[in-house]
């Protein structure tokens, strides 16, 4: 029963997978280890060999839990044949310290186990202390150390395991947009080519009507564009290495852009994510998406109409400013280059700036 279970984790470990330092909520681990044991004497067991499997769930990124089925043999004192042991684990796990850009991650855990040998049967509980080093975007190389406690016996069994675990996060949200992502250059104008044929339509129709009434191209009741305004809309908002959560500094810039929105309801824009060099293409493609979405979701917090904004990404494409390709904190280019851009998507000369309180 317990080589079937394993055999199952160790085909599920296959599928497609998440960053290891994206792990959230939904994430789910798949794992396969060795191990080492050293049995209590108490139980007439001395030392044993083998392995196992587990799967787990991320419920926070800090927060995990997870089931193991291992399987292995043990040497007896005295000359007693070597039995088979199979243990059933459950645990919860919390990870209370991440270093070297998320790569390396320390482990508590505790939960409940059932052991079955050939001439035993017993339920118990253990703690966990362990760590996990990222090898690449999927894979992470983690080792445990576990004492456990059993109601048979009157001392505690020691276990070492060491294997490898890969990270899936199924159901990814998919953007909403348009947007189709092909090899080769993509078009600035790509986006809106039909939103910008109708307003140039509108613009012919305009001049047309203005020219037949010999009247100013803009009308009475409307100002022309405020400098102001445009230059509002058009700043840029930057972001911190690896991430797409908004700083202060972006939230500030991306309120003052609020009540243009509510003084222009025509208005429409894309908002464009990009990302620094460092890392691969496909991660910073992605990584360029989750700001854009992290930008429109909080103009919609604010009261924008989803309508009103289409996102894009870019990832490492375009760079403001050509920088190394080495992850850098602080490198001046590579901050330029980790942000989301404003497009507007509306005739200039009829954007008015914000009525005053």
């Amino acid at each position: 029963m317990y080589a079937r279970m394993m055999i199952a984790v160790g085909v599920a470990a296959l599928v497609s997978a998440a960053p290891v330092a994206g792990q959230q909520r939904g994430t789910v681990e798949f794992g396969a280890f060795g191990t080492a044991s050293s049995y209590d004497a108490s139980l007439d067991m001395n030392n044993g060999m083998g392995f196992g499997g587990r799967v787990g769930a991320f419920i926070s990124p800090r927060f995990s839990l997870e089931f193991e089925a291992g399987a292995g043999s043990a040497d007896r004192p005295n000359g007693l044949e070597t039995v088979n042991v199979g243990v059933l684990s459950g645990r919860a796990l919390f990870v209370p310290l991440r270093l070297a850009s998320n790569r390396v991650s320390f482990l508590l855990g505790g939960g409940v186990d059932h052991t079955d040998a050939n001439f035993f049967e017993s339920y118990g509980w253990h703690g966990l202390l362990g760590m996990k080093l990222g090898l690449s975007e999927t894979v992470a190389l983690r080792v445990d150390g576990i004492r456990s406690w059993m109601a048979t016996g009157d001392g505690a069994n020691n276990s070492l395991h060491f294997g490898l675990s890969v990270y899936r996060r199924p159901g990814a949200r998919m953007t909403s947009t348009n947007t189709v992502y092909v090899p080769g250059p993509v078009h600035q104008d790509s986006v809106s080519a039909a939103e910008t044929a109708r307003l140039r339509l509108i613009a012919a129709n305009y001049k047309q009507l203005r020219d037949s009434l010999g009247r100013p191209l803009v009308p009475e009741y409307l100002s022309p564009s405020s400098a102001a305004a445009l230059a509002t809309m058009e700043r840029m908002i930057i972001f911190s290495q690896n991430s797409s959560e908004l700083t202060p500094a972006s939230k500030q810039i991306l309120d003052a852009k609020v009540p243009i929105f509510r003084d222009n309801p025509e208005m429409r824009i894309v908002i464009t994510g990009f990302a620094s060099q460092p890392g691969d293409s496909g991660y910073n493609m992605a990584l360029g998406l989750r700001r854009a979405e992290a930008t429109k979701d909080y103009l919609v917090s604010r009261g924008v109409a989803p309508v009103r904004i289409e996102i894009a990404t870019k990832g490492e494409g375009q760079l403001l400013v050509a920088g190394p390709e080495e992850a850098s904190e602080d490198a001046s280019a590579n901050v330029a280059n980790r942000r989301s851009q404003f497009r507007l998507l509306v005739a200039d000369p009829y954007l008015v700036a914000p009525r005053k309180p």
